[in-house]
């Protein structure tokens, strides 16, 4: 699947892009929406990864750390 990165606005029930997609019409799409974070979120995340780096733990994989750790902070 190719990714496409663009930004843009939710106003009502529909996303505005800052530039046209130039799909042909009817081609799916999935989308996934990032919502920016403040700047006290970004923070408070750079000083807890600077806390755990500064552990200096073994770790088997970073990748699933890195999975473990976004899954548990997406979980309601």
């Amino acid at each position: 699947m190719q990714t496409l990165i663009l930004r843009g606005q939710i106003k009502g029930q529909t996303i505005v892009l800052e530039q046209p997609l130039d799909l042909p019409e009817g081609t799916l799409v999935q989308v996934e929406v990032h919502l920016p974070t403040s700047p006290e979120v970004q923070a408070q995340r750079e000083q807890a990864l600077q806390r755990i780096l500064s552990m200096q733990l073994p770790v088997a994989e970073w990748e699933q750390m890195e999975d473990e750790i976004i899954h548990g902070a997406i979980r309601p």
